[in-house]
């Protein structure tokens, strides 16, 4: 039977919302049969900031799979929070209602904030640009008259990774990605994400230098790193190395925010409010100047 369980565990992960599906109708069965075993859900053990494979995942974890991992750990309640779109939301709590699990949703996204453009919020090295959140989301059908919105992000999202695609590809000239056949596959909805850029270049690398010294010589000229061979194949140490090097300030992909690059937090806070949630800031550690200034930017949040 575990044979069976693992298989079915695998194919939560697929693109294919039915076979999802299917997959999770059975383990609940198996479940119900004594064939799978659930830990008893304890207070003190929750976790509402999963990222599904809508946005990026580093397993690959779809919603159901995310409702069902939760369910077997033994948490309280479970949350998902992907970036820029709410098409997991439905999913997942349509699976946490099967399993009876106390579910969540919401959406992450990275605002631009005027009136503090000069200072780093809490996205390092990002002066003006904040994480934010949106919290208890009830529908993944919103209002119409936030399709416009829903489109402009969406926009935003793909100009910006176009943008830093072109310039990247100029620096890893050998690696260089075509955005629609190398990047957007990798997002079962097409919302693709940085860290789903920096993993499309890490398997074109590998595709285009098939000797391992070349590719190692490949990734130290560039990043300025050095690698095991251990380490050239997706690991999180090359994956964040592409990452800081290339997009994040300072790399050669950077480009400074503005109200273009970004929505702004009161645009976003105005969305969240009509898709029914509750707009959220997200806390880094206090350190950095924005975060110094809490009350300015609590006061700048609430208008």
């Amino acid at each position: 039977m575990s044979n069976t369980v693992d298989k079915l565990e695998a194919q939560l992960d697929d693109f294919d919302v039915s076979v999802r599906k299917e997959a999770l109708v059975q383990l609940k069965s198996a479940a119900d049969e004594g064939n799978v075993e659930f830990v008893e859900p304890n207070n003190n053990y929750t976790n509402v900031h999963f990222h599904t494979f809508y946005s990026f995942n580093a397993e690959g974890y779809s919603p159901s799979k995310i409702a069902w991992l939760a369910k077997k750990s033994g948490l309280a309640i479970a949350g998902i929070v992907d970036f820029d779109v709410l098409d997991g939301l439905d999913e997942f709590y349509q699976a946490a209602a099967l399993l009876n699990l106390k579910a969540i949703s919401g959406i992450e996204t990275r605002v631009f904030v005027p009136e503090f453009a000069d200072k780093v919020i809490n996205s390092p090295g990002e002066p003006g640009v904040a994480y934010h959140m949106g919290a208890g989301i009830p529908f993944a059908d919103t209002p119409k008259h936030l399709d416009g919105f829903k489109a402009r992000l969406c926009d935003i999202v793909k100009n910006r990774n176009s943008a830093l695609i072109e310039k990247i590809n100029k620096y890893l000239s050998q690696a260089e990605l075509d955005y629609e056949k190398d990047v957007l596959p990798l997002a079962p909805a097409g919302n693709a994400t940085e860290r789903h850029i920096t993993l499309a270049y890490a398997r074109k690398a590998q595709q285009v230098f098939e000797n391992t010294d070349e590719l190692k010589k490949f990734w130290h000229d560039k990043l300025g790193t050095d690698f095991d061979t251990s380490e050239l194949s997706e690991s999180v140490l090359l994956l964040n190395t592409i990452r800081s090097k290339t997009m994040k300030s300072g790399g050669v992909g950077y480009v400074k925010p503005d109200a273009g690059t970004f929505p702004t937090m009161a645009e976003m806070n105005k969305f969240v409010l009509a898709a029914g949630g509750i707009p959220t800031l997200a806390w880094l550690d206090g350190t950095s100047a924005g975060e110094q200034e809490i009350e300015k930017l609590l006061e700048v949040a609430s208008q």
